[in-house]
């Protein structure tokens, strides 16, 4: 059944043509790497056209800053960039830290007036000729709440694509347990979702030689994206990224990476926080429009990643 889940859904990418793939990145870039990371992927990767990116979560300004930085770094400032919700549906107070603007230029800020960006987010979806695909790998804030300010976007999205959840083991998934409410209205919304949690991420991890292979790169982007890393590893050296939110950007776009199942997925909204509160289930089901990754070729995307992000900036 996992195989022929799969292939139905390569046939679809296939099916779809070769034209890229229109996306709206929704991120919480800046606390870990991986954020980082995945937009440089999408940037690299001729098989997605980006349309905008929006921020979730507290400090949303920087956050926005430090996308648009990379933006520039790649050629890519057509791109608009929003500053989305900064609380979660509830209100939960959190405490992060957009650690990596400390790599920005001084006084550094993006041009221009701050866009909001659930708003961005809709007036994208809405006029875009094609259905967007909204490739989500922060909490999932933002997409509830285009969801519930504009209902009509549902028949202009193509799918989303989310890092989300753990399905085949016990445990808490962050952009989850952030803001589970969140995530309820997008497993929940009719859309069809994939699902890419930590049963599958934490396989993929960079190497120190990977690693060092950015810090040598003759391009700009590249030892960036290295300057990042290393904020981020916070003076230890020996702590690799994991490529959780890359392999979102890449399943966006080459499914056979991963083994996928259907169903449908409930969150839990009533437990006890650190516990329950945030716990992902998934009930397979062959009508499901929700698909959930249980198995990656794990050496497969990490080649495929780095052969991305080490080349020089993509011209669009």
């Amino acid at each position: 059944m996992i195989r022929s889940l799969a292939l139905l859904f390569v046939s679809a990418f296939l099916a779809a043509g070769a034209q890229p793939i229109p996306v709206v990145l929704d991120t919480d870039i800046g606390d870990d790497i991986d954020d980082a990371l995945a937009l440089a992927a999408a940037l690299q990767s001729p098989e997605l056209k980006v349309l905008a990116v929006t921020t979730v979560l507290q400090q949303g300004p920087r956050r926005a800053d430090l996308t648009y930085r990379i933006l520039e770094m790649y050629g890519r400032t057509d791109v608009p960039v929003g500053v989305g919700a900064e609380q979660t549906l509830l209100g939960k107070p959190g405490n992060d830290f957009v650690k990596q603007t400390d790599q920005l230029p001084a006084d550094y800020h993006m041009p221009g007036p701050r866009r909001n960006g659930v708003q961005l987010m809709v007036d994208t979806i809405m006029k875009s000729p094609e259905k967007v695909t909204v490739l989500a790998y922060g909490p999932t804030t933002n997409v509830a709440l285009a969801l519930r300010a504009e209902p009509r976007i549902k028949d202009k999205i193509e799918r989303v694509v989310l890092m989300n959840g753990v399905f085949f083991h016990a445990g808490l998934e962050y952009n989850t347990y952030r803001d589970p409410e969140a995530s309820q209205i997008v497993y929940n919304s009719g859309l069809p979702v994939v699902a890419v949690g930590l049963d599958v991420t934490m396989k993929c991890m960079l190497t120190l030689d990977q690693l060092d292979q950015m810090e040598k790169s003759p391009y700009e982007n590249v030892r960036f994206l290295r300057k990042l890393i290393a904020s981020w590893q916070n003076g230890n050296a020996q702590q690799r990224p994991i490529l959780h939110d890359p392999l979102a950007i890449l399943v966006t776009f080459r499914p056979a990476l991963v083994e996928m199942e259907a169903g449908a997925v409930q969150v839990e909204t009533k437990g006890e926080p650190g516990v329950s509160y945030g716990l992902t289930s998934f009930r397979a089901s062959p009508n499901g429009v929700v698909h959930v990754c249980r198995d990656v070729k794990a050496g497969e995307a990490v080649d495929l990643f780095v052969s991305r992000v080490i080349a020089a900036p993509r011209k669009p």
